[in-house]
């Protein structure tokens, strides 16, 4: 019952989410203030200590090196792969295959599964995300909708804006010092531990929350979807297979670290694409592209609830 008492918690949570939605119970600016929440606070309080907490090797820093190959890979794949996509999606593609939600996907399943404790194991894999992500991924995201060129000082200024990129790299700090693992140790960590574990209680149930109610998808997109789908999915297959040689040679039997890898790779694409996107039709695409690769998510969920716990 264990495994499956963890997959019906988050199907419940995206069973209320998605009532809210359909009841107005909630409205799209009341998701978007619970979102603004999560990104600001409580998920940047979770990375921050699971960064902090967590222990740095020379395998952590292979580990950053070779997500961030594969995930410039993708995005390459998506480029070539273009042409499968008709107007005015398919320049939609790139976007489609890089990148993972992790903060508002793939971290709740795996904490439902592992524990909040066990967090830093896929936190690590983020890290070289978030760095592609509020770089190159968002500067070529936004180029693309404006015809602009890449402007690179707006890279580096919405990473430096973003708080959970700013707690990604003060918690890296932080464990490489010891600085939270010397503070937990002493008197004072009893407060700092009661006052993260109170913020960051609300993570999973929030995020799934949100998840299901952003879960929907028009049936006159499914075809093009699909497609947009299927790229992603063998792309992320092929890529997973020398992630996890890696993983099983430098981690043998770690548990922790292959539901990490499973989950991080199944999760869908960075969910905040569509604020980037103003053009009615193609954010409506993305839309549908997210919310069918949630199923694949969840399969996968699943297979490792089943096969890991």
């Amino acid at each position: 019952m264990g495994a499956l008492g963890s997959l019906l918690k988050i199907l419940v949570m995206m069973a209320i989410g998605i009532f809210c939605r359909k009841s107005n119970l909630l409205s799209r600016t009341g998701t978007s203030e619970i979102k603004k929440l999560i990104t600001s606070i409580v998920l940047p309080v979770a990375i921050f200590n699971a960064l902090a907490m967590a222990e740095y090797d020379r395998k952590m820093v292979m580990l950053f090196l070779i997500i961030l190959v594969l995930l410039l890979i993708a995005f390459g794949v998506g480029f070539l792969s273009c042409p499968i996509l008709p107007e005015p999606y398919k320049r939609y593609l790139p976007f489609v295959t890089s990148v993972y939600e992790g903060g508002m996907m793939a971290f709740p399943l795996y904490m439902s599964l592992f524990g909040e404790e066990k967090l830093s194991n896929i936190a690590i894999f983020d890290i070289a995300t978030m760095l592609f992500c509020f770089s190159v991924f968002i500067s070529a995201l936004q180029a693309v909708e404006s015809g602009k060129k890449i402007n690179v000082s707006n890279m580096v200024n919405c990473a430096l804006h973003n708080p959970v990129f700013i707690a990604a790299v003060m918690g890296i700090f932080c464990g490489v010092t010891g600085l939270i693992k010397t503070l937990v140790g002493s008197d004072v960590g009893i407060v700092y531990t009661s006052i993260k574990d109170i913020i960051t209680a609300v993570l999973n149930p929030l995020i799934l929350l949100i998840v299901g109610y952003d879960f929907e998808f028009d049936a006159k997109r499914i075809v093009v979807a699909s497609k947009a789908i299927l790229v992603r999915v063998v792309t992320q297959g092929i890529l997973l297979i020398p992630l996890l040689f890696f993983i099983l040679h430098q981690y043998p039997g770690n548990t922790f670290m292959l539901g990490a890898v499973f989950i991080y790779m199944s999760a869908p694409p960075s969910l905040g694409i569509q604020s980037y996107i103003e053009t009615e039709e193609p954010n409506k695409f993305i839309s549908t592209v997210n919310s069918l690769y949630m199923i694949v998510t969840l399969i996968v969920y699943a297979i490792v609830a089943v096969t890991l716990t």
